[in-house]
């Protein structure tokens, strides 16, 4: 029964699936622009990322390098470490820079992915400019929710901390490091399956901020109520984004690891095609969503979330004497 149970999870997920490229084809001209919109934007924050932030953080590196090796009574010691102190705070700068621009770009490009996957969704077709205006009469909503999302985000972060402190410090001497690197890892995957699924209301509630007027807390709420019946689907696909973000991390890692460094080019056309794949598989994550929360507005999501209702309801057994003393 339970293999029979999964077996139609994975066709329903695939179905959904099916429905999202479905949904880019209807709309080519449209949805490809979009992905180049999006493509675009990452590529711009990398470039940032690689002409700035890269190269403070080496100059950081080698001058508290060379800062270990000089004589702390003397004055080029104290010289360097004012340079020491003059790069860190050069790379944090440079850090809130790029958080919040980073931050901008990616509601910016929620907003665009979510409308031009609901006007294709309703077979709606508009002109550029009133999709500009339609992206720019929604931008407060996302920010909100974004905004929102974020700190949740934070707090789950420094509660998986909070957790992995103390296991850390129990398992300090070398005869455990095994156990330690275990127990961190079994502790990372979980923190991860939870984060996928928090990640459902989520990327929910920022579709909601889009297409309706609700924002923040209130799409938060809209979220968790709406998606009742559609979480397996909507988790399997979190895992799988999950995944496969990572084997592409991975990818990069091992090119890097194993190609000189002489031969850069060949790491730079490996981190471009992570590049593209990831920013097409950002854009068809949020088509999913959008798709999904149409879903979870029709009739048909009505009805999955009324059945899941009812499994939550619990029935309580009457003793048999209370019904007989209320006869007449």
């Amino acid at each position: 029964m339970g293999r029979f149970s999964f077996w139609n999870l994975l066709k329903e997920f695939v179905s959904m699936l099916n429905e999202s490229r479905k949904l880019f084809l209807k709309n080519k001209k449209l949805m490809f622009s979009v992905f180049v919109f999006f493509l675009l934007l990452n590529g711009l924050l990398y470039l940032f990322n690689v002409l700035t932030i890269t190269p403070e953080i080496t100059n950081f590196t080698q001058d508290l390098n060379l800062l270990s090796t000089m004589d702390p009574s003397s004055p080029e010691y104290m010289a360097q470490l004012m340079k020491v102190f003059a790069d860190f705070r050069l790379f944090v700068v440079s850090s809130d820079i790029f958080n919040v621009v980073s931050f901008i770009l990616n509601v910016v490009s929620v907003i665009v992915i979510v409308h031009a996957s609901a006007l294709t969704y309703k077979h709606e077709n508009v002109k550029f400019k009133d999709f500009v205006v339609l992206i720019l009469k929604s931008w407060k909503g996302p920010l909100v929710t974004s905004f929102y999302i974020s700190l949740f985000s934070l707090g789950y972060c420094l509660f998986f901390l909070i957790i992995l402190f103390p296991i850390i410090l129990s398992s300090l001497s070398i005869a455990s490091l095994f156990s330690l690197v275990a127990k961190i890892f079994a502790l990372l995957v979980l923190f991860i399956l939870f984060a996928s699924y928090l990640a459902i209301v989520w990327y929910l509630s920022m579709v909601i901020s889009v297409l309706e007027e609700s924002y923040g807390i209130q799409a938060l709420g809209e979220a968790a109520k709406i998606v009742k019946g559609m979480k397996p689907k909507l988790f399997l696909l979190n895992i799988f984004y999950v995944l496969l973000i990572f084997g592409l991390a991975q990818i990069v890692t091992l090119v890097s690891l194993v190609v000189d460094r002489s031969q850069s080019f060949a790491v730079t056309l490996s981190i471009g095609l992570v590049l593209v794949v990831s920013a097409f598989m950002g854009v068809f994550l949020l088509m999913t969503y959008t798709v999904a929360y149409f879903q979870c507005k029709s009739p048909q999501g009505q009805e999955a979330r009324d059945v899941e209702s009812l499994r939550d309801v619990e029935y309580t057994t009457l003793p048999t004497t209370s019904l007989i003393g209320a006869l007449p």
